[in-house]
């Protein structure tokens, strides 16, 4: 089996970095980290000049796919055509495991409603499991606490094994991301295209399914539990929330709305991940929690890409160029922080010997960070614009 040697830049393995690296590998897996005489046990050498050896960055929450599918309010395109896209997307992106993250609501907008969710989730795992995909595909079933049928599809899911991942929601207007019913209306209107009408009729229900909501979801977190999966809290705004949400065995909270409750979850023992494109603008686009206050306050274990999965290659550089915080800490941000909160093994986010080779070549020689090769199960799925000599 055909053996790989990157070689000529620094080299991150999810723990150290290393000034000058190389990593030797097949599709069998990652073979040697520095390895002495690697060029004899080598079939193809490839100098990556100067860029960064990284392994696969790892996504634990986009709803991409559903911008993919319904680019304009109420315009559906064929969910297999927009993921193959998306998947492409995602090699560009030097993302190798991504983690679809899905909405089982209250029928409120667009396919985020708990069958249009379900059907969803059976579309991706057929690609993936027929070998469609050039990036790893999870789901991560979130789980808005208002469904009314939310509960039973999300347990056939889980059931089926076609779940990796569960968070839990609660966009009821007057707390979490929306504090008041204004909030509420802006996003829905300008995300969905709903009138007044519409999202006051939403808010509605969702007041009226919230206490129910709130006692359903101890049922369903016992079952999460019980299979393994990871769980998360979404829009966590107060010590108080953290605190319930730990007794539920939720272990980390994903994009926390104030540094009080990202604090807290900290000092519960919680994760705390927040958004890539929060980091490249400089801000959230809800007025929240800064990443770049968190990172500095050390309150963030990783970066996710929410909805545009390229602001997750350009988080680490930005996070070192503008906070100061190292390259070695900021590469964490992508790879090993968030896989190990996604396999507790640390099998994703790291290079260690045996484990599948998962690799993403960056280069931070232009105004922009540059992917230029992306790798899954040591087969080169993308090649950028600049040319490696091998």
């Amino acid at each position: 089996m055909k053996t790989t040697l990157l070689f000529g830049g620094p080299l991150f393995d999810g723990e150290t970095l290393y000034p000058d690296g190389a990593l030797l590998f097949s599709k069998k897996g990652i073979l040697g980290i520095n390895p002495q005489n690697a060029t004899r046990h080598a079939e193809a050498c490839i100098d990556v000049q100067g860029s960064f050896i990284l392994p696969g960055l790892v996504d634990l929450h986009s709803d991409t796919l559903e911008k993919c599918i319904e680019m304009r309010p109420g315009v559906l395109f064929d969910q297999e055509f927009a993921l193959r896209n998306l998947d492409r997307r995602l090699a560009a992106c030097g993302i190798t495991t991504f983690c679809h993250a899905l909405s089982f609501g209250v029928n409120e907008a667009g396919l985020r409603a708990p069958a249009e969710a379900a059907a969803l989730v059976r579309t991706i795992k057929k690609f993936s499991a027929g070998g469609n995909g050039l990036v790893r595909h999870k789901v991560h079933a979130r789980y808005e606490i208002s469904s009314i049928r939310g509960p039973e599809v999300i347990r056939e899911t889980l059931r089926e094994g076609l779940v990796d991942m569960v968070s839990i929601m609660d966009h009821t207007p007057g707390q979490g991301q929306f504090k008041t019913l204004e909030s509420y209306r802006r996003y829905y209107s300008g995300s969905f295209n709903l009138s007044n009408e519409k999202i006051d009729e939403m808010a509605r229900k969702k007041r009226e399914g919230q206490a129910d909501g709130w006692r359903i979801i101890d049922e369903i977190t016992k079952e999460i539990a019980a299979r393994g999966l990871p769980l998360l809290s979404h829009d966590d705004d107060t010590p108080e929330k953290i605190e319930l949400l730990q007794k539920l065995k939720v272990t980390a909270s994903e994009f926390p709305t104030t540094a009080t409750a990202a604090a807290a979850a900290r000092e519960k023992g919680l994760k705390v991940f927040l958004g890539a494109p929060n980091m490249v603008r400089g801000g959230s686009s809800n007025g929240h929690l800064s990443a770049r206050d968190a990172i500095q306050q050390d309150l963030c274990d990783g970066l996710i890409s929410d909805y545009y999965p390229e602001c997750l290659p350009q988080s680490p550089f930005i996070a070192d160029r503008v906070l100061g915080i190292g390259l070695k800490r900021a590469f964490c941000l992508v790879t090993s922080g968030p896989g190990r909160f996604l396999d507790a093994e640390g099998s994703v986010g790291f290079f260690k010997p045996g484990l599948p080779a998962d690799i993403t070549v960056i280069s931070d020689q232009g105004p922009w960070a540059e992917v230029l090769q992306t790798w899954v199960d040591g087969t080169c799925i993308y090649r950028g614009t600049a040319r490696l000599s091998s």
